[in-house]
């Protein structure tokens, strides 16, 4: 496994590569409060590519962003990371966030992208009482660790957490790091500050397939074929075979479209 960091607009990024013959490489990128360790049971020997691994701004071992930023910073921080490591086109597989950079950049930039395996991506503005609650959640940052735990809670099924309580106390931890106004930043980017990108999916030249859980607020993804999965919002971590299948499927989606 190589480990490297890559200076972007939006800081250090914090990248593990494994490394395989097969192009085009695989893309993985997280979401919120999550960081590279979400698809540690989707290695390299599942697919035959080489793949990296992003830990995302302000999550896991990459740096602080330290100003303001929005979605499209996060286009321009993907391609940077790209441009780095000599790749003209690759697949993507990611995760909420991690999807919502993906569709930006390959609907922007298409010839940079093979196929898009989009997992939980939102998809939608935050609205009305939804985005009410998430600017009330600033009020507890000065509680990281607490904040984290209880963001788990929305962000798992109750089944998996009865299961594996140790995901929330890890998310927990892993705010516990971040300085509040970090944290801050984070939910305006990704959840206050989006708009709806329907108009995007509709006119989107990649091959994709998106994958969602049973209990995941996001929804039934409009103009790209949906697999729904048992599972809330981090679907890697509860389906781990439905989300392997997934990862062959975009794959094969890349293949056919040579």
């Amino acid at each position: 496994m190589l480990r490297k960091k890559v200076l972007t607009n939006l800081g250090e990024i914090a990248l593990e590569i494994e490394q395989q013959d097969t192009d085009p490489p695989i893309v993985f990128m997280h979401g919120l409060y999550l960081d590279k360790s979400l698809w540690a049971d989707y290695g390299s020997n599942i697919t035959g590519k080489t793949h990296i691994y992003l830990d995302m701004p302000s999550h896991g071992d990459s740096s602080n962003i330290d100003q303001d930023w929005n979605l499209d910073d996060c286009v321009t921080m993907l391609l940077q990371i790209l441009d780095n490591l000599g790749i003209q086109k690759c697949i993507a597989i990611a995760h909420s966030w991690g999807s919502m950079t993906a569709v930006r950049t390959a609907y922007k930039f298409p010839e940079r992208f093979a196929a898009l395996g989009l997992f939980n991506m939102p998809f939608k503005r935050t609205a009305g009482l939804d985005r009410l609650g998430f600017t009330m959640q600033k009020f507890i940052l000065m509680f990281p660790e607490f904040y984290g735990q209880q963001a788990a809670k929305s962000l798992y099924s109750e089944e998996i957490l009865s299961k594996r309580p140790e995901l929330a106390v890890a998310m927990g931890k892993r705010l516990s790091k971040r300085p509040a106004k970090e944290i801050e930043r984070l939910i305006d980017a990704v959840i206050l500050n989006t708009t709806d990108i329907t108009q995007i999916l509709n006119q989107l030249q990649v091959p994709a397939l998106a994958v969602v859980g049973e209990s995941d607020y996001v929804g039934t993804i409009p103009h790209i074929p949906t697999k729904i999965v048992k599972g809330g919002h981090i679907t890697p971590h509860e389906s781990i075979e439905e989300t392997k299948q997934a990862i062959k499927q975009v794959i094969e989606l890349a293949e056919s479209s040579n």
